[in-house]
């Protein structure tokens, strides 16, 4: 990797916050710069997810592997009936996520399963990691202000760390690096990459740990390489300068043609 100066920043922040009070500042986001890739116009119209089955799920994993599991609550079987509305506005009430009975087991599987990682492990239970911190800063290229919410960062190692559940979690081209580029995982790793180091947090290693939704929940460690954070960088600071460019001219379109042909794609190709 090539040696890299370190940006000051004039007024970075590093916050204690729930997870609710994070997602409701109005800084950008790394989800927020993923829906730009797509175009202005998706970035400007994106939805909130503050619930699903889905959402709660990852919720539910991230907490079992990165916090023992104290914000996770085990429920009844099913998401009907007075017991489970009850217990779920409490939990909602205490920032803790409720979960089906099957549901509780599978997160507790694949937590299980990425801390099986003695890598991983070593990370997570590190006693300097620090673990879903906020950090804000004020981005000095394009003017923005952003923020990110690092799963975990252990300094001692200048390593990222960002769990992903997912339905393969396999090396490989056709396996989780496929996700990667499809999802703009990469683009998230250098916008967490970008507002670490403007607060002072240098990161020479940003690690996925990816872990199967289903049984064997199997799970891989995936590093993203220089050329590819040096190429996610380039992409994520266009993208930037487009996004505070809607925000001044206050034009969020999404540049699609008004007629695209189909061609043939190479692989269907003689």
């Amino acid at each position: 990797l090539q040696k890299k100066t370190m940006i000051k920043n004039e007024n970075p922040e590093i916050l204690e916050m729930s997870n609710a009070d994070y997602h409701a500042h109005d800084a950008i986001s790394s989800s927020a710069v993923k829906a730009a890739c797509k175009s202005m116009a998706h970035w400007k119209h994106a939805d909130k997810v503050t619930s699903s089955t889905v959402f709660d799920l990852g919720t539910g994993f991230h907490d079992m592997t990165l916090e023992g599991g104290h914000n996770t609550v085990e429920g009844p079987e099913k998401r009907v009936g007075n017991a489970w509305k009850m217990l779920y506005k409490e939990c909602q009430e205490n920032g803790k996520v409720l979960l089906t009975a099957d549901d509780y087991a599978k997160v507790k599987k694949m937590a299980a399963s990425c801390l099986e990682n003695e890598r991983v492990n070593a990370i997570v239970n590190h006693p300097d990691v620090m673990i879903e911190k906020s950090f804000f800063v004020t981005d000095p290229k394009s003017g923005l202000r952003l923020k990110a919410r690092p799963d975990a960062y252990l300094q001692e190692k200048q390593v990222c760390l960002d769990l992903k559940s997912t339905v393969d979690a396999a090396p490989g081209e056709r396996g989780f690096q496929q996700q990667i580029f499809r999802y703009n995982y990469h683009i998230q790793a250098a916008f967490y990459k970008r507002v670490l180091e403007l607060c002072g947090h240098p990161v020479t290693y940003f690690a996925f740990s990816a872990v199967e939704k289903t049984a064997p929940f199997a799970q891989c460690l995936h590093v993203l390489s220089g050329t590819v954070l040096k190429r996610a960088e380039e992409e994520m600071d266009n993208v930037l300068a487009r996004m505070a460019q809607a925000i001044t001219e206050n034009h969020y379109p999404t540049d699609w043609p008004d007629l695209n042909m189909i061609h043939l794609p190479g692989y269907m190709e003689e």
